[in-house]
């Protein structure tokens, strides 16, 4: 579910590809120096480029710049170029939530990326268009390599963290390898106790017949989760052309509770109408997510190949409480009688609801690769297996005005992809091409349902061209990529947030088709990329009544739109200025659409000016930019000492269905590296003006929503590392795309 009130977290994702060379600038011949000439002094300049283009992507060095003393590796994502973090997810502009891959291996854990430092890493590769052999539905990847480690024996690191904002969290983590010759055994454990909050005030403007109703909702919200995470593996280098190994991952929630407390009034036609306060109650139980992976990787020949097998299996349980108690004035006379379950007196009422998703995945996936007189080529397939049980049952003491859902979905999806690079001179010419093959079975109450089920056969072509000009080197591409509703977005169980607001999915969306073009530019410590996107069938929010007639009851819910158009230009800057490192980022991201307003339910105009843009009544025009900026700063001081000062912020603008307010804030930072030990110690939006501010419109509703959400913190990590071997698991994983969608 949306979740509407609250702020949700993505999970993360991505793979590996080649690296290139790193470039050199050679001294002049010595011919070029007379016999007898003695040079009193020679100086020698290189200006290596901090970005390089690689095939669909871009690669930034982090070893032995001053991007490796910035802190963890989230802290280092969140300042590459087209990267955006929020709420703690890293997304990529214009391509959303990306797959993200350490040492080839699929990152299943975030809070990987935060257990991760920087100096631990070599570079990092951002795909921004992504291949044939990646899935139709990644839309970006990050592949994240770490310093090469060598040597047999125990290593292991040791890291505890503590965060202090509300209220205090923290997490710590341990993993060891042992390494002798080429088997490498390795395990880690990590336990995560968060305790957050947030503030939050709603205004829910909403047109019935009788007037215009105004829902003023003031909430708090405190989520306490304690998660535990295991992981253990053996891997087997038999020698330098074969190895294989095998990773099992275990985690559960050892504790998850979320309590939200609202105070709501109603004012119809700007008069008081009642208050009602609202205790809700999220209990999740404790039930265990499994992951298996089986890898192999070798070299046959001239081929190279590298076979991964993957099992994953999750089981959810969410129980909501809602308790309701009305404080109705003397005399009330409710004009929403029947129509929207308000009291007539004083009362309570309480809404149960229990809602358990059990998904099961099998997924594999083999990659070969062929390098033949400078030109390489790649083919292979991809096989996953899906299946999901959703049901959702409400207990409001005897009424049923909602009704219960069981669904389940069983998909499957055969893939095959070729794609080849071919270098001429200076320029490089890529291209690939996917075929995927679908079949998507909807069950309600275990009975098949035609018309919700899918059938997909689609061909997905990419292609890049890399060229120079001058000293500067540029890249440009076009990818097909389709977008398949999350489950969740499928689901026909109701949500009830509150009398006025319910939440549910929707079992006839269909897969969006997305066209992709974008031109990228690189030059020393510049980068830019300007991108335009034609999505059909785009999958947005919508807010839309619940049922025909008078009532103010409204649905969030989602549905096609025939096509959205988006663009985005992304610049960075990154000079280094002696011991200071400035990292400057803009981004600015538009799109062309228009929803149904409200407007037409309230009898406004039939022209409507705001914000300089005039819209036809009942329709409103999405098509206001947003610009992301931000300046990170690193002064690099001796002794291992790295000084950092960050500001960040966007202007106002639409996203989608909704316009996002302005925000902005400010971080300072100190790490310390002492031989083995890591410290960070780093104070975020010391002045409280983070924001997740937006206002969402409907057809008969708008809501505007102001949130704080508790980003103003201190962090505190320490980090001991004992030896210097890691695992060598070159597993992939497979199905990440699906996983994503579970």
């Amino acid at each position: 579910m949306m979740l509407i009130y609250g702020t949700s977290f993505a999970a993360l994702s991505t793979d590996t590809i080649r690296q290139p060379m790193d470039s050199v600038n050679s001294l002049p011949p010595m011919d070029s120096v007379g016999k007898g000439q003695t040079l009193d002094e020679l100086l020698v300049r290189s200006y290596n480029s901090f970005y390089k283009l690689t095939k669909g992507g871009v690669l930034v060095d982090v070893a032995g710049t001053p991007l490796s003393e910035v802190g963890t590796c989230f802290d280092l994502l969140a300042q590459l170029p087209g990267i955006r973090s929020d709420e703690g997810s890293i997304e990529v502009f214009g391509k959303g939530v990306p797959q993200i891959y350490i040492n080839g291996r699929k990152m299943i854990d975030a809070s990987e990326l935060h257990r991760l430092t920087s100096s631990e890493i070599r570079n990092v590769e951002v795909i921004s268009n992504p291949g044939a052999k990646y899935g139709a539905e990644v839309g970006a990847v990050i592949l994240i390599r770490t310093v090469s480690k060598r040597g047999d024996g125990l290593s292991g690191s040791v890291q505890a963290t503590g965060r202090l904002a509300r209220y205090f969290s923290q997490a710590e983590n341990v993993a060891f390898n042992y390494r002798y010759g080429g088997l490498d055994v390795f395990a880690s454990g990590n336990l995560d106790c968060a305790r957050l909050y947030q503030k939050q005030s709603n205004t829910m403007s909403i047109a019935a017949d009788e007037g215009l109703c105004n829902v003023i909702s003031k909430i708090g919200i405190y989520p306490k989760n304690t998660t535990c995470l295991a992981n253990f593996g053996v891997n087997w280098e038999i020698n330098a052309n074969h190895s294989l190994g095998v990773r099992y991952e275990y985690s559960v929630p050892l504790y998850g509770k979320s309590y939200w407390n609202t105070d709501e009034q109603v004012h119809l036609n700007d008069n008081y109408l009642s208050k009602t306060e609202y205790d809700t109650h999220w209990d999740t139980h404790r039930l265990p997510t499994n992951s298996l992976n089986f890898y192999y990787s070798g070299k046959i020949k001239a081929v190279k190949l590298n076979i991964s097998n993957d099992f994953y299996s999750r089981h959810n349980r969410t129980i909501q409480l809602i308790e309701e108690r009305d404080f109705l004035p003397v005399n009330h006379i409710n004009p929403f009688r029947g129509i929207c379950r308000v009291a007539e007196r004083d009362e309570a009422k309480i809404i149960r609801s229990d809602n358990k998703v059990l998904s099961r995945l099998f997924a594999s996936k083999g990659v070969g690769e062929w390098e033949f007189k400078g030109n390489s080529f790649e083919f292979g397939y991809e096989v996953t297996s899906t299946d999901r049980r959703d049901s959702f049952i409400h207990d409001s003491g005897g009424e049923a005005w909602l009704p219960d859902a069981d669904d389940r979905i069983r998909e499957t999806t055969c893939a095959g992809f070729l794609s080849a690079s071919v270098p001429v001179g200076k320029v490089e010419f890529s291209a690939g091409l996917r075929y995927e093959h679908t079949v998507s079975d909807y069950y309600q109450n275990g009975v098949l349902m035609p018309l919700q089920s899918r059938k997909y056969s689609r061909w997905y072509p990419n292609f890049d061209f890399t060229f120079p000009i001058g000293k500067a080197n540029f890249t440009f591409y076009y990818t097909a990529k389709t977008k398949r509703p999350l489950y969740s977005q499928l689901s026909s169980g109701i949500q009830y947030d509150d009398r006025f607001l319910y939440e549910v999915g929707n079992p006839l969306l269909v897969s969006e088709m997305i066209h992709d073009f974008a031109l990228v530019g690189v030059y020393r410590w510049g980068y830019f990329n300007v991108r335009y996107q034609y999505d059909k069938n785009a999958i947005l929010s919508v807010i839309e009544p619940f049922e025909k007639g008078s009532s103010p009851v409204n649905m969030m819910s989602y549905r096609n739109f025939h096509h959205l158009s988006k663009y985005s230009a992304t610049l960075s800057l990154s000079p280094k200025i002696g011991i200071w490192s400035p990292r400057a980022r803009l981004n600015l991201m538009g799109q062309v659409l228009t929803i149904p307003s409200m407007e037409r339910m309230v009898g406004m105009h039939s022209m409507v000016q705001e914000f300089g843009r005039t819209s036809v009544a009942g329709e409103r025009s999405m098509c206001n930019p947003l610009l992301f900026w931000s300046l990170y700063n690193s002064l690099t001081l001796k002794k291992g000492l790295t000084l950092t000062f960050d500001i960040t912020g966007r202007t106002r603008g639409d996203m989608d269905v909704v316009t996002l307010k302005p925000s902005w804030q400010i971080n300072l930072g100190i790490t310390k590296t002492l031989k083995s030990w890591h410290l960070q110690l780093q104070a975020t939006d010391i002045f409280k003006t983070a924001r997740n501010s937006m206002i969402s419109y409907g057809s008969s509703m708008t809501l505007d929503k102001w949130n704080y959400s508790d980003t103003r913190s201190f962090r505190l990590i320490i980090r001991y590392t004992f030896n210097t071997a890691s695992s060598k698991y070159k597993g992939k994983t497979a199905g990440q795309a699906e996983r994503q969608r579970l």
